[in-house]
Order: C-alpha cells, then structure tokens, then sequence
C-alpha cells in the first residue's frame, strides 16, 4: 500500500482546553466540538482501534468516511474537556497515559483515568516514562512497554491492548518488544517501516491542532489521502 493509496485516518490529540504557552499541541474545546459536529454531520463513523486492527485482516476493508480518535499524554483536559464533548456526540477514543505522568500538575489522576475506562474510553500506554525509544538501551525497553502495560492494567482493572510511541518512534526492537509485551497494535505519528504495507505495529495518525477547525482542512486529513501532503518521516 504506497502514499497514493487510500489510509484510513487515525486523528491525534494531546491537550483539549485552554492554551498554556508551552510546547503541547493544543485545540480550544470550542474548536474540538465544532471538529466533532462536522464529523457527526458528514456521518463518519468513528471507531475504536480494536475495529482498525480487525479490518487488516485479509478479506477486510475499513469503509470510507471511517475514523478513529486517539489522545497522548493523558491531560486533566482530556477526563475535563474532551471526554464529555465526545460522550454528547457518542464517539469513542482511546487515551494513551503515561504511568510516570499521572497525577502529575496537568495530568489526569488514576481516579480521572479509571473513570474514563469505566465509562468506556479506551485506555492504552504511553510507555513508563514518556522516553523517545530509539533512544532507550534495549535492556530498559521492558520497563517501557512491558511494565508500564501492566501498571496501568493493575490500576484501571482493565487489559491494556494499545500502545502509542512518544514522538512516534521506534525500531525493530521496540516493535519487538512490543509484541512479546501482548499489545494488540501501536500507533506513531507520520513514520511508517514500509510504505508498500500497514503494519498494525505501526499506525500512521495525523496530528490535529486547532486550525483544523477549518471544515476544509479537517476535510483534507480525514480525507485518506493525507499522506499525499505531508513528509512522511523514517521509523527513527
């Protein structure tokens, strides 16, 4: 499967809120529900990864006007903001946290975490201690994916099956690692192993910021044909 051809979009998040003067990528809650009226409007389907990693099955499709929501870092916004906007429209999406950061100033708690999954949001790791995996000694890779699945299993009562790559990082050993580790799939950002394949090891997403409240450049990354304007990056 090259860039030219169609990718489902799989949209990216961090904060949903006020904006703060850092680094965090952020959309006003103004503009996230007017992202999630378009979508309600034009009738997408929105769907938990769960769905995605089913349709690579050989003889599956994921249907046009399909899209998934995810959410890195875990931000207080998120249980605050973005959850309940999602719930009014009926949307699902999937929250990655990182153990290390909960709790933490800015962060959701474990309370606002585990609420989230009983009320149906997907929960999923952001590894241990947000570190860029490539960088990361092999022999501390466990710590990363192996242990912080399990923390935030213990904590949410939940299996964790989702993993996202900070920075969207990784290589073979952390694909690796990832699946002795028991996920399911994993996300990045714009890198990708192979362009001629889709590797649920490797979910491209799109990163969605506040300007994309334009109708016509939320079209354009929903569109499934998004690669074809961005530079896609290597794995590392």
């Amino acid at each position: 499967m090259s860039r030219w051809s169609y990718h489902l979009p799989i949209l990216g998040y961090h904060r949903v809120g006020l904006f703060k003067g850092d680094h965090v990528p952020t959309v006003s809650a103004e503009a996230f529900e007017r992202q999630l009226a378009w979508l309600s409007r034009r009738r997408y389907r929105v769907v938990g990864l769960e769905e995605v990693v089913a349709c690579l099955e050989p003889g599956r499709a994921v249907p046009r006007r399909t899209t998934v929501i995810t959410f890195d870092d875990g931000y207080e916004e998120t249980h605050a903001v973005a959850w309940p906007l999602l719930k009014r429209f009926g949307f699902p999406a999937t929250v990655f946290v990182t153990p290390s950061e909960v709790g933490l100033p800015g962060f959701a708690t474990w309370e606002q975490v585990r609420a989230m999954a009983q009320d149906g949001m997907t929960i999923g790791s952001h590894t241990m201690h947000h570190s860029y995996l490539p960088l990361v000694p092999p022999e501390r890779l466990p710590e990363e994916l192996q242990d912080s699945k399990r923390t935030i299993e213990e904590r949410i009562q939940r299996p964790v099956q989702f993993l996202s790559y900070p920075i969207g990082g990784f290589t073979p050993e952390v694909l690796r690692v990832a699946r002795e580790a028991g996920y399911l799939a994993a996300c990045t950002t714009n890198r990708a192993a192979s362009l001629e394949t889709v590797d649920r090891f490797a979910l491209r997403r799109i990163k969605i910021t506040d300007r994309d409240a334009h109708p016509l450049l939320l079209r354009a990354k929903l569109s499934g044909y998004y690669d074809l304007f961005r530079r896609l990056k290597q794995p590392q």
